[in-house]
């Protein structure tokens, strides 16, 4: 995400600045004291979010959120300012958002929520894993992942619940064989299946995913880009997109799901 912060108080837009790299530290965050260099940027660059002062010599924010969207139409206008008097003029340029200073990261991250162009955050990892609601797992162009086998897939969902935490065999097998005694004839299976795992990943260039260690397997969360482990970093993002619904094709996830119902609160 590319966002600027424009304040004549300097050290307000570098708290802005401050505070968005904290919650999006992949981004580029820039903070400016004049409208000048502000508009300079923004030839050059398409800011998604624009966080401005209102009352600023020379130009106000408001005639400045009009610039900026001449050179960048989708950025989102969130003005920052000490009066709420300002409110109504500055709905009626249909800004993104409006907080009231002294801003702090709370206020941030709800207007982020609620952006009026919505922001796709940048996308590294070699899957992209969707835990809440079903179970879902993209390569990296955006294409659904064929499993061989369903179990290779729940598999690959077992050892992401465990957050890249090694497992055993029979810890494995225990989660997606509840109701089955663990015996040598079920571990036996188990390791076809994560055979099978390895094939379908590295048919994406995604074997790396894969982590093995003393007969013990887990995933390297690095590579993954999923909106469960991202809620557990804080991302306000993530945050947003949980609805009461987490892995709902497995019956072992329920446990999951009771966790993360009680750390937002209850549904």
């Amino acid at each position: 995400m590319i966002t600027i912060a424009v304040d004549d108080q300097e050290s307000t837009a570098r708290e802005i600045v401050k505070m968005m790299t904290e919650i999006d530290p992949k981004g580029t965050h820039s903070a400016f004291s004049d409208y000048r260099s502000a508009l300079k940027y923004c030839q050059d660059n398409k800011p998604d979010v624009a966080w401005l002062d209102i009352e600023m010599p020379g130009m106000s924010g408001l005639e400045l959120s009009m610039e900026v969207k001449k050179l960048s139409p989708r950025t989102n206008i969130i003005f920052v300012t000490g009066h709420e008097r300002f409110a109504y003029q500055s709905f009626q340029l249909h800004a993104s958002g409006f907080i009231l200073k002294p801003a702090k990261r709370e206020d941030l991250e709800r207007e982020l929520s609620n952006l009026r162009n919505p922001v796709e955050r940048e996308k590294t990892g070699l899957l992209r894993v969707q835990c809440f609601g079903n179970f879902e797992v993209f390569d990296k162009k955006g294409q659904p992942v064929r499993f061989k086998r369903s179990k290779d897939k729940e598999l690959l969902a077992a050892m992401i619940d465990r957050r890249g935490a090694m497992c055993s065999v029979g810890e494995l097998s225990s989660m997606i064989f509840e109701d089955r005694d663990d015996n040598s004839k079920i571990k036996k299976q188990m390791h076809v299946y994560i055979s099978s795992l390895k094939d379908d990943l590295k048919q994406v260039g995604a074997e790396s995913v894969l982590v093995k260690g003393w007969n013990a397997y887990g995933v390297d969360c690095s590579l993954i880009d999923c909106d469960y482990l991202d809620y557990l970093k804080g991302d306000s993002i993530a945050v947003n997109s949980f609805m009461g619904e987490y892995m709902i094709q497995y019956s072992w996830a329920e446990m999951t799901l009771g966790e993360l119902i009680t750390r937002t609160g209850g549904y």
